[in-house]
Parts: structure tokens; sequence; C-alpha cells
């Protein structure tokens, strides 16, 4: 049946308002590239890249010198109140719902009043007291003597399990409604050296709270539910790492600088016991390249010559494609090791079936954070927290070999089968973006992302290339990654401002900070 008058003209209306919004857009993408060239021009001016280097420096000279603040001069809240108020709003939360799921209770220790009054002023009332070892609820918690739950812990905990079959529930907690320590979700690597579930736990009745391996299902809830009376101590085992013994890993170098390559190389041979297989790209701008090739000879490896725009994800897949050991280690020539084990840690990690790409903390000269695992949906996408900061004690963990949802490009490891797998870094991201990407893509697969305390590993970042995003790439990894990109990432706090500088999140807070650079 052909459309009536009115039909027919929305219709056309319709087409014309495609026609206007399709042109709108085409003029928006053209004002894009005018403002990304205008802002490459602004970074490769020569006072730009003075003031910037000036910048960092100062950031980091500023971290450094305490100044009476809670942690190396940057403080973690803005004003001592900002907790206070965080955590008042939080005790006065509404709350409502079923209470299908019973808990016990054991207090150890003394009986205290606090402790008892925490437990009978519970919004949710499915609960039992007992003694330790006569359980009889679905889930138990200790509250240890002189601790109190908050007034909706019970309920929280119930609504986290309500689609859940969880054999661990855990949330954050802090010291008398003072120093909060904030949690990263179910990190399996963390937890191998650290106890960082803390107090604040829920254990399902019938598996065993010392044995992780019948552990099948572990929930976060980020919000402060425990309130010790004393502040926590965080200890961490030592970890040991045993590379197999046939490991050998597949160095993969970019560059153009010689010096550059050759520093980065005397570095890896003064620390490494693991067998490498050296591969240097040669991003060659002109004349023979013949420098470059003796360096990269002279350690016993391969170089390879690459002409044209500078294009990260293609020359390392051309690289990778040369190599033949079964793990690739994807490095930037402006990365120095200076310590042993190193190697160890990453091929004894990247042996490990379920741990799919490993990188490591990097930081800068002065000693502060460069990167320390990248957090999804900070900055233009995603960031490095805690960048120009010595540590935080609002994020313990920041220096702590964890899971994380991706890192660098600068120093990353992967198994070959599995880079080959996946089809290497994504050539639509020719600059940025490829290493977030192929991060997003092994933990689709199901396998974990891991940064690495390795030792002392600095970057110098990006001083052989001019740093920055582009439109385009931008526009790629939304279109890709919007809706991972919406959510909040599993492995920080959302309790923390979403800028790299690690603070707690109030309303003034951006919601947006600084872009992440490799």
């Amino acid at each position: 049946m052909p459309p009536d008058d009115d039909s027919s003209q929305r219709i056309k209306a319709l087409e014309s308002k495609i026609v206007e919004l399709e042109g709108a857009l085409q003029r928006a993408a053209v004002q894009q590239a005018l403002l990304d060239a205008r802002v490459v021009t602004l970074e490769r001016n020569l006072l730009f890249r003075v003031w910037n280097q000036v910048y960092r420096k100062a950031a980091g000279w500023y971290a450094q010198l305490g100044s009476g603040e809670r942690y190396g001069g940057v403080t973690d809240l803005r004003t001592p109140g900002d907790y206070t108020r965080f955590a008042n709003r939080e005790q006065q939360i509404a709350v409502k719902g079923e209470e299908k799921i019973r808990f016990s209770v054991v207090i150890e220790g003394d009986s205290d009043t606090e402790s008892v009054a925490s437990l009978k002023a519970q919004s949710y009332t499915n609960w039992e007291r007992v003694e330790s070892g006569a359980e009889k609820g679905d889930y138990v918690i200790v509250l240890h003597a002189g601790d109190r739950l908050a007034p909706h812990a019970l309920y929280f905990y119930a609504q986290a399990l309500a689609n859940e079959s969880a054999a661990v529930v855990y949330a954050d907690e802090d010291c008398n409604r003072t120093d909060p320590l904030f949690k990263p979700g179910w990190s399996p690597y963390l937890f191998e050296t650290t106890m960082y579930l803390g107090r604040a736990v829920a254990w399902r009745r019938d598996i065993s709270r010392d044995d992780p391996a019948t552990w099948k299902h572990v929930v976060h809830i980020p919000r402060v539910l425990y309130h010790r009376a004393s502040s926590a101590v965080i200890e961490q085992r030592v970890r040991r790492y045993t590379a197999p013994a046939d490991a050998r890993l597949a160095v993969i170098i970019c560059s153009r600088e010689v010096r550059q390559v050759r520093e980065c190389l005397n570095a890896l041979r003064k620390t490494s016991s693991v067998a490498l297989e050296i591969v240097v790209m040669h991003h060659l701008e002109s004349g023979d390249g013949e420098e470059m090739r003796k360096c990269v000879e002279s350690f016993n490896g391969t170089c390879l010559v690459y002409r044209g725009p500078f294009d990260f994800a293609r020359m390392n897949n051309l690289a990778a494609a040369h190599a033949t050991a079964s793990a690739l280690l994807f490095l930037n020539d402006d990365v120095i090791v200076e310590e042993r084990g190193w190697d160890q840690a990453f091929a004894a990690t990247l042996a490990r079936p379920e741990i799919g790409v490993v990188g490591a903390m990097l930081q800068y000269p002065d000693g502060t954070v460069q990167h320390a695992g990248v957090v999804i949906g900070m900055g233009d996408g995603a960031g490095h927290c805690g960048r120009f900061q010595m540590s935080s004690e609002l994020w313990p963990w920041l220096r702590m070999s964890r899971d994380v949802s991706a890192v660098t490009g600068a120093m990353l490891g992967i198994r070959s089968d599995l880079f080959r797998e996946l089809g290497g870094f994504d050539e639509a991201f020719p600059v940025n973006y490829n290493d977030i990407d192929l991060c997003l893509r092994v933990r689709d697969k199901g396998l974990r992302v891991v940064c690495l305390d390795a030792g002392k590993i600095v970057h110098r970042e990006s001083q052989t290339r001019i740093g920055g995003t582009r439109y385009q790439e931008r526009d790629a990894l939304y279109k890709r990654w919007g809706r991972v990109l919406a959510r909040r990432d599993e492995f920080y706090s959302p309790h923390l401002a979403a800028s790299e500088r690690i603070a707690l999140r109030t309303d003034e807070s951006p919601l947006f900070g600084l872009v992440a650079t490799r």
C-alpha cells in the first residue's frame, strides 16, 4: 500500500534531516582534522617541548618533597573533611529488599559493645550471631572485636549475592570512618602475595577459606562496609619467579635512533638471564641505515628496515613476523631496565596459560610513576593512574603486581601463538590505542592482563617521538569499545577521580582527566 501524502512528507523531511546531519558530521571531521594539525604543530614547537619537560621534572620534584602531606607531596584528599562527607553519604542510603540469604556472624576476640551494637543496627535482619565453628547460615562473616559493620553492610552483601553463587564476597573498609582502603576487583595475581581482601569478607559456608582453589567465583562490592578499630597493615610476600628452562623472549624494538637502541640493548644484556632474540625495526627516514645495522648485529640481533610515516602497529607486526621465540616482548627504545629479574618475571608469567598479556610498572628517571597499569574510562578513553606520583595511600596497590584492564605497549609481553591468533596489533590504530585494543581483545578471550612490579625500569617517555592522540584513532576506539569504555574499570575504585592523579572523587571531580600516552 503506497504511503499517503503526510507519510511521504515525513519521509522526505527525515531524509533531508539525515543529509543535513551527514553534512554536519563531515564538517566536524574536517574541523577536527584541522585542530589535530594545529595541535601537532604546537607539540612540535621547541618552546612547548621544553615547557613539557620542565613540567614533568617539576611534577616529579613536587611529588618527592613531602611537604608534610600524607605522601609524596601530592594529596589524596582535597581537604580532611572530604572523606568524612563521603562516609556520611554512604551511611544515609535508604535500602529495602528481600532477605533470602542468611548470614552467620562470628565476633572474634572479647565481646565488644560497639561490634555488637553495629550488628544489631543492621537494616538487613536475616542474620545470626554464632560462636566460631557453629555457623548455620549461607555465608559467614568474621567481625573482629572492636570493629563495626556499616548499617547497610549485610544488605549490600545480600544484594551482591542475589544473582551470584560466589564463594567469597569482599568490600572496601576504613579505620573509624577515616583512612579509607579502597580495593580493586578480584585480582588473583595480587592475592598471591597480598591478603588485600582485608576483613570485610563474607565466605560461603561450604568452601575452604584457606584454599583459594575452591574459590570459583569472587565478587567485590565497591562500598565501604566495614570500619576497623585500627589501621590496616598491608603485608606482602616476596614473589619468586622461575622461568621455564627453555624460556626464550623475542625482544622487538621499533626505532630510528641508534643511540637509544644501543643504550636499551646494553641494559638488556646486563640484566637478563633468559635467552633473548633481538629484532629491531629501523624506522629509516633517509640514508642506508648502516650504523643501525652494525649496532643491532653487535648484539647478535636482526635489523629490519621500514620506510614511511611512523606506524607503531604495522612496524611491530612486521617485526614480530620475523621472530621465532614462543614469547614476544614489545619494547620502546626509551625504556631502560636497571635491575635483574625482569626477564624471569615476564617469562614465568607468560608461561601461565590463563594470562594473555604481561606489562610492567615503569617509572620516570626521577622515580615517579609513568605506568602502573591502564585504567579504562579514564582520560580520553584510557589513562595511567598515578602518573607523576610516588605512591598513594588511597590506592596502595599502585606499585604492586596485579591484574589490570590493559598495559602500555612501551613494554608488553604476549605469547607468539596468541599474538598471531589475534592478528597482531590492529593497524586501524597506527599510533595510539593499539596496545589498549590488543589487551581488550585478549580479555574478550577470557584471558587475564597483568602489570608486574619487575624491578626498576625507567621509561624516558616520548624522547624520540612526539606524543599526542588523533581524532581518527579516538573515533575508532569508541566505535569498537564504546560499551567497555562506558563501564567502570573493575580493577580501579569508582570512588577515585577519573583522572590520572589519584584523589578521592568529589562532586567537583572531573569526569575525564589527562590523556594516556605510550
